[in-house]
């Protein structure tokens, strides 16, 4: 079984910002997890048993180019507690949009479609539109439950009043830039193997 990842990148300018906050978490923290992520927005993760055929579905297909679009990247938040590492997952938000949506969706599907994906702990969502979504798609954050985000690093061992994160918690973002690509990887742990990008959204 391979878990595979779709990811939208930034620019320059935005992934130096992000890789800047990285290091100032590592310098006050130490390693936490997620910091050694590359910098990117996940439109979603499946795991699936042939990387191959994943493949098949969109290489040497007929070349589609769609238009670049606009992505916005603003304030600052944080999942607190998070449940998929025990930590506060700090992170900046993705300004939501139609398009966004549409791309994610349209993707599952067209995977869904053509692959069987593995779809395991089926207890761990409570909510019933997680569980729905991921029985459905084999990913849970789907449609308006989703939100996009650039992940920071997720901080173990901290409170809520810490200096730190009061200080991120303030702090103002408004960049963006032009998204011309979308980028799929398999994960291992901590480990991105680039497998192949896509211009047709």
């Amino acid at each position: 079984m391979y878990k595979i990842a779709a990811f939208i990148e930034f620019d320059k300018k935005i992934t130096r910002k992000i890789l800047n906050q990285k290091k100032i978490v590592k310098k006050k923290f130490g390693n936490q997890i997620y910091l050694n992520h590359p910098v990117h927005l996940t439109l979603f993760t499946l795991n699936i048993k042939n990387v191959d055929k994943l493949k098949k579905i969109y290489i040497n297909k007929k070349k589609i180019q769609s238009k670049p679009f606009t992505i916005n990247v603003t304030r600052p938040g944080i999942f607190y507690d998070d449940p998929l590492t025990g930590g506060h997952t700090i992170f900046h938000h993705i300004k939501k949009n139609d398009r966004l949506n549409k791309i994610q969706l349209r993707h599952l599907i067209k995977i869904n479609k053509n692959l069987n994906i593995v779809k395991k702990n089926m207890n761990l969502f409570k909510n019933n539109i997680l569980k729905n979504n991921y029985t459905k798609y084999g990913f849970p954050f789907v449609g308006k439950i989703w939100i996009p985000h650039i992940t920071i690093a997720s901080i173990k061992n901290v409170t809520n009043n810490n200096k730190y994160i009061k200080y991120f918690l303030s702090t103002k973002i408004n960049l963006k830039c032009f998204v011309a690509k979308i980028k799929f990887y398999k994960i291992e742990k901590d480990r991105h193997d680039f497998l192949f990008s896509i211009k047709d959204f």
